[in-house]
């Protein structure tokens, strides 16, 4: 799935928008988005996907789980661990036409009867053959603590001292 095994070094992933090489040409659907999002910094090679996918190279019992998303997420589905997961396909906006936006949510399963556990750590979105990482909600919380403050950043200096007026010959002086 990965081709590069260095980790990533650059800017903070909720930054950039990453989109592959020129050299995949599969074209991005059903069966080949998860494939797509391996090649992105985003995708974390410790997790079940790689598992899966290297199993699925070297062992003949596990390769037709590569075959289509529907298999491979199924048998994610019986790991446990971290996982990359097509939350939501692309929306039909008309007969032969979609969004073409594919989320994928970064989660970790853990097994426990009668239902699994499912902690979300990130989303994604792949846009046409764009990925982005979708902003926390701290940092959407935190981004409108900022704007909200912005107005108030010049130091507001109450008015603590009266104009003090003084009249002995006639005319008024004011201070203040």
């Amino acid at each position: 799935m990965a081709l590069d095994p260095a980790p990533y070094t650059g800017p903070p992933l909720d930054e950039i928008q990453w989109r592959a090489p020129p050299e995949f040409e599969m074209g991005i659907h059903s069966n080949s988005v998860l494939f797509y999002f391996a090649q992105s910094p985003f995708y974390d090679r410790t997790s079940n996907n790689e598992v899966l996918f290297q199993q699925g190279l070297n062992n003949p019992n596990v390769t037709p789980y590569l075959a289509t998303r529907e298999l491979f997420e199924g048998r994610l589905k019986t790991m446990s661990g971290l996982e990359f997961v097509v939350a939501q396909e692309p929306a039909e906006t008309g007969p032969g036409a979609g969004t073409g936006v594919w989320v994928i949510n970064k989660q970790t399963r853990r097994k426990q009867t009668p239902q699994d556990e499912i902690i979300v750590h990130g989303t994604y979105f792949v846009v046409g053959e764009n990925i982005y990482m979708a902003a926390s909600f701290a940092d959407i919380l935190s981004s409108r603590i900022v704007g909200f403050n912005c107005p108030f950043r010049i130091p507001l200096v109450p008015r603590t001292h009266r104009p003090l007026t003084i009249s002995n010959t006639g005319s008024d002086i004011v201070f203040g």
